[in-house]
């Protein structure tokens, strides 16, 4: 975990990695949420062809933050709609970051995505895929049934912390 310690837009982000002594280089922000049905199963989605990365893998659901966005609570919802359609979602709790860096495809520059974690809940209806290109579809399950082999490395560690704070 990069830091746990809430921050509530992109300038509050900035302000928080300037205070570590390292460049972080190029950064991009991303929201995700770690939705659980009234089950208190965990939702994940499952990449697809078109996703930038991790085709095949299971991650929280989420994306990019965008300049518009009032703040981080807000892009996650915006996300949640946009990916799992229109059941109604409640953002709970504020769980870290993580730093995770991949390599842009096109340009092979590094990119340092920060990926700001959310845990949540459905409170009503069912997630729906809205991205059928980026998405091959939704996978529920206790948090300890899924294999950490198929699940995307920010998301593991995520629900490997919460694991252990139980």
């Amino acid at each position: 975990m990069l830091f746990r310690d809430e921050v509530n837009n992109l300038e509050e982000l900035v302000n928080r990695l300037s205070k570590f002594d390292q460049d972080f280089g190029k950064i991009k922000a991303c929201v995700i949420c770690f939705v659980f049905d009234k089950d208190g199963n965990l939702i994940l989605n499952r990449r697809g062809p078109g996703a930038r990365d991790e085709v095949g893998m299971l991650q929280a659901i989420g994306g990019s933050v965008n300049h518009s966005d009032i703040d981080f609570r807000s892009a996650i919802m915006r996300e949640l709609k946009e990916e799992a359609g229109n059941a109604e979602f409640e953002i709970e709790t504020y769980l870290g970051a993580v730093l995770n860096p991949t390599v842009d495809k096109t340009t092979g520059d590094v990119i340092n995505w920060i990926i700001i974690g959310y845990k949540g809940r459905i409170l009503s209806g069912e997630v729906e895929n809205m991205e059928p290109d980026r998405c091959i579809g939704f996978e529920k399950a206790k948090m300890d049934q899924f294999k950490k082999s198929e699940i995307s490395r920010p998301t593991y560690i995520f629900i490997e912390d919460m694991l252990k704070n139980e």
